[in-house]
């Protein structure tokens, strides 16, 4: 069993698109930095109606510990303050699978 970790992001109407994916690249360059991250996808929507979230990380943890390993791992950290300045809103679901 394993422990998926879904994060939607929404980015304000004027993050510009170089961001999004700088910030994409940065998260894919975290599966070579931290060893806890078992499996990365990252969707960027492309419908854009009005209850959609513009971007979907989905991870893969062997537990809940290594998630927070991962979470507060200075790497990660990093790259959550360069994505912070854009973000409107963030929302997770967690489970066991």
């Amino acid at each position: 069993m394993s422990l998926q970790h879904y994060v939607f992001i929404k980015y304000r109407a004027d993050t510009p698109g170089a961001h999004v994916a700088e910030f994409c690249r940065r998260m894919e360059n975290l599966c070579t930095r931290i060893t806890g991250i078992e499996d990365l996808q990252i969707g960027r929507d492309i419908l854009r109606d009005a209850r959609s979230w513009d971007l979907v990380l989905i991870m893969r943890f062997a537990s809940i510990a290594v998630l927070r390993e991962y979470q507060e791992h200075l790497d990660h950290q990093q790259v959550m303050q360069f994505n912070q300045p854009f973000v409107a809103d963030v929302a997770s679901v967690d489970f066991l699978k």
